[in-house]
């Protein structure tokens, strides 16, 4: 009896290893990186969203979140996408992707929300750019509308006092930058602070949110208002890897991307006010630039950024343009039109 009472609990525990073995076998594991390290500020919607996925995919399908520079160099991860070679990025700004998309400086200056690209056409528009030129399905953005802004250690009264200025930038910046008389200076961001300490550059370019995770608030004096373009961190999976997901879970992680749109974007707002108290307790000032001053600023950034898209990006840089303006919405999509 008892004999046939162990071989029965045997036989059961076989069982459920062989149904475990086979849904671990089943589960999709989609290896994910981000532009930033982990506890970065600008990555804050990250775990909720893949909270989100894992738990609604019920064990079928799991982010795996690797890290961020540390697993891929920034500018690097684009074509380790593209290759396959990690299958999912999860925040990374477009203008990282100009090596191989000449229009991917143009999303910064889009006139509207994640959630209104997806009404204006715009969201399908970067699909297929996002296939065809870095092999990526485009799932959408976790970030909209918070502006960039210029950090410096130099008094800004005027756009004539940006002459001269050593400022440390990425591709989106460049153009207008150079327009102002900058001096433009690529490095990758853990090396920003660095350079100012050693005044290697006098500022640098970074979205109202996050430069505090760099710790660049002790090393930096003036905040220059008004800022210029939005955040713009792409989330993509690798093309083959996405055509190999079933249907009803690519629906979930498009569904699922929908909802933390809203969700990153509103609580980058509050992150916002955070950085404000933070830099303020550093010593950091913010300066207005005078309306006049500020006018010329903000045209010279979209001008010259535009110029520069239009012509690198005959094919998609006029659409793109038409379909990321405020008029390109069907009226009444949303309440506030």
């Amino acid at each position: 009896m008892k004999k046939g009472v162990t071989l029965l609990l045997v036989g059961l525990l076989l069982v459920f290893v062989m149904i475990g073995e086979e849904v671990s076998a089943q589960q999709i594991i989609l290896k994910a990186v981000t532009a930033f390290p982990k506890p970065h500020l600008n990555n804050d919607p990250v775990p909720l969203f893949i909270e989100a996925v894992n738990k609604r995919a019920q064990g079928r399908l799991r982010i795996e979140w690797l890290g961020g520079p540390e697993v891929f160099a920034p500018f690097d991860q684009v074509h380790a996408i593209k290759a396959g070679t990690i299958d999912m990025n999860l925040y990374y700004p477009w203008a990282y992707m100009k090596s191989l998309m000449p229009e991917a400086e143009a999303q910064g200056l889009s006139e509207l929300a994640a959630w209104e690209e997806r009404k204006s056409g715009l969201f399908e528009l970067w699909s297929e750019i996002f296939e065809k030129r870095v092999n990526a399905k485009y799932l959408g953005r976790l970030h909209s509308n918070v502006t960039f802004n210029v950090f410096c250690n130099r008094k800004m009264e005027k756009v004539a006092d940006f002459k001269g200025l050593k400022i440390r930038v990425m591709p989106l910046y460049i153009p207008f930058l150079k327009a102002l008389g900058a001096s433009p200076v690529t490095m990758p961001p853990p090396e920003i602070y660095t350079a100012m300490e050693r005044g290697v550059v006098e500022g640098f370019m970074w979205p109202r949110v996050g430069m505090i995770s760099w710790g660049l608030q002790e090393v930096t004096k003036f905040m220059i208002e008004p800022g210029v373009f939005q955040m713009e961190p792409a989330t993509m999976v690798n093309l083959d890897r996405w055509k190999k997901i079933p249907k009803d879970l690519q629906d979930l992680l498009l569904e699922v991307i929908q909802e933390y749109e809203y969700i990153g974007t509103m609580r980058n707002y509050m992150i916002v006010e955070k950085e404000e108290r933070v830099r303020e307790k550093a010593g950091m000032k913010n300066i207005h630039l005078p309306p006049e001053e500020a006018e010329k600023f903000v045209k010279t950034a979209y001008d010259m950024t535009w110029a520069e898209i239009l012509k690198a990006a005959p094919e998609y840089g006029p659409k793109l343009k038409k379909a990321m303006s405020k008029g390109a919405l069907p009226k009444g999509s949303f309440p506030w039109q």
